[in-house]
């Protein structure tokens, strides 16, 4: 899309562009800088003692010194005094950031899964599925449900928030914002193996234009529960390497998140075959579940008679899943 080479580069926590990494900044600055309350008198006394206590120098010689208790009050005191500080710091930080709390009304809801090597981020109310590239509107606030369709894997939106754990069959939800337009990079940081490294897909904040015209160029094949299959890496191509290739598809299904937590909630172990990550994947054995969206995860432990009101035709109740 035009434009995008003029959005401002947030490469890293020290240059972010959300209200949440801009506390995690702050906190990573002050907890640094009161580490050196403790660290800083030891690294200015080492070469002063070992000067006063060289071979030749005058320094009293008292071998039977053992004891100061102005000493040990210091050397037991200060570190404590910091660790409660930093402490103190630290969990106002996470309950003002709770990722499962929602940083204003009328958030974007983003369904974001991981699959091997890839991103596929699902907008429901836009309907439209994105392939190895996050886009949000600047200055509104996002809310993520996060699952993986194979092994374990952590996402970090670096430059808008912190990492967050994601796990086949559950459910963990980031809620998000930037405050102005820019580009960060969502990493898969979980060491998972070969090719992994590679999941390194551009994260953009742009203005409501540019995003509802980014919803509008939507083309290609759409993606349902049948084209999913397809996106998945099976067999030799496993151990190859496999480039970021972005691309914005018209969605088909809107429970496709929900069909990809209830291919675990089964009843049942799935077959290596029918296992995406697995190197005997056979897409035609993967299939997803079917049926109607409301009775997908009905008798599984996410109690879908109490889930919130996330989208406007199915939701997955996060109950239960391990941040």
């Amino acid at each position: 899309m035009a434009g995008w080479s003029d959005v401002t580069v947030a490469a890293d926590i020290f240059s972010p562009i959300g209200p949440v990494l801009e506390d995690q900044s702050t906190h990573l600055l002050r907890a640094s800088l009161i580490a050196l309350v403790a660290v800083l008198p030891a690294i200015l006394l080492l070469p002063i003692m070992l000067w006063r206590y060289r071979i030749g120098g005058n320094a009293r010689y008292t071998p039977q010194w053992e004891f100061n208790k102005w000493y040990e009050m210091a050397i037991w005191g200060v570190p404590v005094l910091v660790i409660c500080v930093l402490a103190y710091w630290l969990a106002q930080s996470t309950l003002k950031y709770d990722p499962y709390t929602p940083l204003g009304e009328n958030p974007l809801e983003i369904d974001l899964v991981g699959i091997d090597f890839r991103y596929l981020a699902i907008y429901p109310d836009q309907g439209v599925a994105a392939l190895d590239q996050i886009v949000i509107p600047a200055n509104r606030p996002v809310t993520f449900r996060l699952t993986t369709d194979t092994n374990m894997q952590s996402f970090l939106p670096n430059g808008f928030a912190g990492q967050i754990y994601a796990m086949p069959g559950m459910v963990t939800k980031l809620n998000l914002a930037a405050n102005r337009e820019g580009e960060g990079t969502a990493t898969q940081t979980q060491f998972n193996g070969y090719g992994f490294a590679n999941m390194r897909v551009p994260m953009r904040a742009v203005s409501d234009a540019q995003f509802d015209a980014w919803v509008n160029g939507a083309a290609g094949e759409t993606v349902d529960a049948e084209s999913y299959v397809k996106l998945l890496v099976s067999g030799d191509s496993a151990k190859e390497y496999n480039s970021n290739t972005p691309a914005l598809r018209p969605l088909a299904d809107t429970c496709l998140f929900d069909r990809v937590v209830a291919r675990y909630h089964q009843g049942t172990p799935v077959p290596p075959e029918a296992q995406p990550g697995s190197t005997v994947f056979d897409p035609a054995k993967g299939a997803l579940p079917d049926g109607p969206c409301d009775k997908l995860l009905a008798n599984s432990h996410f109690n879908m008679s109490q889930m919130g009101n996330m989208h406007h035709d199915t939701a997955t109740d996060p109950t239960g899943s391990d941040q």
